[in-house]
């Protein structure tokens, strides 16, 4: 947690530091993917990815003496979910969580009216509701006492993609986040994260 909140510190001053004239907003929304790995990782997570959709917005910063270059943090919300092993209860599994994106964004121009970017960053998720996990197994939270199993609680992850602007208006994005925190505090389990969407700029 120490990490994260050295994260959100510097992000916030960062922001602070690189708001002048120009800001752009960015709504957005896509279809999530998200699959787990690691040495504590089950057979049924490593091989069954979850599925599901984000929703969110994003506010990208202009450095006044770098042309091309933004700073561009979000709010998004996922949902994402999966059919558990036949037979297994709960049926599904499911997770409910915020993500806050950090992006240092560079943008080159393709041709008239048309942009192209890469961008890379932190990424803070914050778990709302969902599944929880134990030694390998789905249980829900009446099986389960202990909170900190939380399947979808704080974790951090380094994200990168690149989008595609058209007049100015509609934004075409696609980005991949890695896990770098653990899910589970003492369990090696992370989780990656593909995410594509389509965003109106205003």
């Amino acid at each position: 947690m120490k990490k994260i909140k050295i994260l959100l510190l510097a992000v916030a001053l960062l922001g602070g530091a690189s708001a002048y004239a120009q800001q752009d907003w960015n709504a957005s929304v896509g279809y999530s993917t998200n699959a787990f790995h690691g040495p504590d990782c089950s057979h049924f997570l490593s091989t069954q990815p979850m599925n599901g959709f984000y929703a969110g917005i994003r506010h990208e910063f202009y450095f006044s003496a770098l042309a091309g270059l933004t700073f561009e943090p979000g709010l998004l919300f996922y949902y994402q979910s999966g059919r558990n092993q036949t037979g297994a209860k709960p049926k599904f599994v499911k997770m409910h969580y915020l993500s806050f994106p950090m992006d240092v964004k560079y943008t080159f121009t393709i041709s008239g009216g048309a942009t192209g970017a890469f961008f890379t960053g932190p990424v803070v998720n914050v778990g709302l509701f969902g599944n929880l996990y134990d030694k390998g197994v789905f249980v829900t939270n009446k099986d389960l006492e202990d909170p900190m199993h939380q399947l979808t609680r704080a974790n951090l992850q380094w994200g990168f993609g690149m989008a595609f602007t058209i007049a100015e208006a509609i934004q075409l994005r696609a980005s991949y986040a890695l896990g770098v925190s653990r899910l589970i505090p003492e369990q090696e389990l992370h989780n990656n994260t593909l995410s594509v969407g389509v965003g109106l700029l205003f």
